[in-house]
């Protein structure tokens, strides 16, 4: 980005956006002085001309102000790294050396006093009624006094502003760092996790199913080359996160077999919704370790993704052994992990906003069976996920 962009057009317009309260709010205080001392003022000047008189200042101020602060914060913020640091941590008013913004701040009230004293006077000479001798309102020295009083509350106010700004963003990114942070610490625990379940998996078809074992050694690898690296990424789409399921399940059907059925049901226009990595996988793999596997039938997967108003739905049904699956992996030291990471990052991504219920129900799909099965849904915002501050 180029220095104006940087330096010049956000501030000028955050300070053009308090314009219309500084002139209100000095406009109704030199009224109530001159009230207070009619005999200071002859004759008696609206509420309007003050208005009038404090809009031409702070315009003539800041058409003064700003390519000067421009042209020298420009050349220091190209010369210097530490400046750009200065004005990326703590604002406009750290950028330039203190003196300098003293210097830059007199030279400012020199030109810009008299400049709009004399833009006033022009005013007045043009309103009706008025007196065409200038310091009948008010006198140069008068008029400078005022001007310098209202740029120094200006100023002093927009100095706070602006601190308190940047203290705000530090805050939010230091949050942000420390969610992050604790994103991929969990990431880190559920990657091997799976990991090590698909390689007891592989261990035990070795002996007795050499080739099944080739067929899924194969296709681990697969698996890992396509997700571990998406796995650290920030967030991903729909599409992604599906791709990296049917790989997992392409896995599980190698062992499985024909115990392993899977139906998906997925909105097309939801494909390029973002979400954080890893969200699918750990409910499929739940769904299957504890609800299918266990029985000796197999049963059918069913993975739903559709939207609801601003929310993303997506739910993982299984036709396996239900109620037991539902506190199974809760109930076992050591269980549980991937719906533990689940939630955690659910929370450090989206808030209160995003949310995971297990629900143990006779699947719409199979009603004919006897066995409950387990629902597992994710409800998140369509929203891009945002490092959100993190809850313990």
């Amino acid at each position: 980005m180029t220095p104006p962009q940087v330096l010049l057009w956000p501030h000028v317009r955050r300070l053009l956006s308090l314009q219309p309260f500084w002139a209100l709010a000095f406009a109704t205080f030199f009224k109530a002085l001159e009230m207070a001392n009619p005999a200071h003022s002859a004759p008696p000047l609206s509420f309007v001309h003050y208005l009038v008189a404090n809009v031409i200042g702070a315009l003539t101020t800041l058409a003064v102000a700003a390519p000067l602060w421009c042209g020298l914060a420009s050349r220091c913020w190209r010369q210097s790294d530490a400046a750009r640091q200065r004005h990326a941590q703590e604002g406009m008013y750290a950028l330039l050396p203190r003196p300098l913004m003293l210097t830059l701040a007199l030279v400012v009230f020199l030109i810009s006093a008299p400049l709009s004293h004399g833009l006033w006077t022009l005013y007045m000479r043009g309103t009706p009624g008025m007196p065409a001798d200038p310091t009948a309102p008010a006198t140069l020295l008068i008029a400078m006094i005022f001007h310098g009083f209202s740029m120094l509350v200006i100023f002093v106010v927009d100095l706070f502003r602006v601190r308190a700004q940047m203290l705000r963003q530090r805050a939010e990114q230091s949050q942000r760092l420390h969610a992050q942070a604790q994103l991929q610490r969990l990431q880190a625990q559920l990657e091997p996790h799976m990991l090590f379940n698909t390689l007891a998996n592989l261990h035990a078809l070795i002996d007795t199913q050499p080739a099944a074992a080739q067929d899924m050694l194969a296709h681990l690898i697969d698996y890992l080359r396509a997700t571990l690296s998406a796995s650290r990424a920030g967030s991903v789409t729909l599409r992604e996160e599906m791709t990296h399921a049917q790989d997992y399940l392409a896995l599980m059907q190698v062992r499985m077999g024909r115990r392993l059925q899977v139906q998906m049901d997925i909105a097309p226009e939801l494909h390029e919704v973002p979400l954080p990595p890893m969200l699918v996988q750990p409910l499929i793999e739940n769904a299957i370790k504890h609800g299918l596997d266990p029985l000796p039938e197999g049963g059918t997967l069913h993975i739903r993704v559709y939207r609801e108003g601003e929310m993303l739905t997506i739910q993982v049904q299984d036709s396996g052994q239900g109620c037991s699956a539902l506190d199974a992996p809760l109930a076992q030291p050591g269980q549980g992990f991937g719906l533990k990471c689940i939630r955690e990052r659910l929370l450090a991504s989206y808030g209160d906003a995003g949310a995971l219920h297990l629900d143990s129900t006779p699947p719409a799909f199979a009603p004919h069976q006897a066995a409950c099965g387990t629902t597992a849904t994710l409800r998140l915002p369509l929203r891009p996920p945002t490092w959100a501050p993190a809850h313990s």
